[in-house]
């Protein structure tokens, strides 16, 4: 019955940019602050920044929501919903789309594709083996260790803003950080145990 009553409430770490910028702000090549609309999102309200045009990444940063101890995570996806704006004919350039570090350690994500000019696109992360790079793309492969180890304690979690060489503008929306539901794995526990429990007291008799 123990395992029944027990339940891990942990919050998930969610922005839907429905009322304002919920904290997030831009790092990088910046024209202006992070900006927050009401409309035009995935759907509702979203922010979007400006590219600078000057060199360098244009990254949408976290807020302290989605830092810290997100050990629960692990093995569920990171998901979010990017576009970008541009003038003109496409001039892609390719870097770290999610860049997540904690623990003395950092480990970047390629979504390749990158979004299309003027569409939503949705993206979902597997925080687990297989894509993640330690420090760059050309870095070695994360293992679920190192994953675990910057899950259990995050100094920052970067989304890229920019895709375009030349100007541009990129808009996020609905981001994700949802953790494993633990206390459902316990109840599925708990129903298993007393199963067993009730066969066990019908065989004896």
């Amino acid at each position: 019955m123990a395992a029944l009553a027990a339940c891990s409430c942990v919050q998930a770490a969610t922005s839907r940019f429905d009322t304002g910028t919920e904290g997030w702000t831009a790092v990088g090549d910046v024209a202006a602050p992070l900006t927050w609309s009401a409309s035009g999102g995935n759907p509702g309200g979203h922010v979007f920044v400006p590219d600078q045009v000057v060199g360098g990444v244009t990254y949408f940063v976290a807020p302290a929501a989605f830092l810290g101890n997100q050990s629960a995570a692990f093995g569920t996806p990171l998901t979010f919903d990017l576009m970008q704006v541009h003038p003109g004919g496409s001039n892609q350039f390719n870097e770290r789309d999610v860049i997540i570090e904690g623990a003395g350690l950092a480990m970047a994500y390629n979504t390749s594709p990158n979004p299309p000019n003027g569409a939503w696109v949705s993206y979902a992360v597997p925080l687990s083996a297989g894509g993640w790079r330690m420090n760059s793309l050309s870095g070695a492969l994360a293992t679920d260790q190192q994953i675990q180890q910057v899950l259990s304690s995050i100094t920052s979690l970067r989304i890229r803003a920019e895709f375009q060489t030349g100007a541009d503008t990129g808009h996020l929306d609905n981001v994700s950080l949802v953790p494993e539901p633990q206390g459902a794995l316990l109840l599925a526990g708990g129903i298993s145990a007393l199963l067993c429990l009730h066969r066990a007291r019908r065989s004896k008799r």
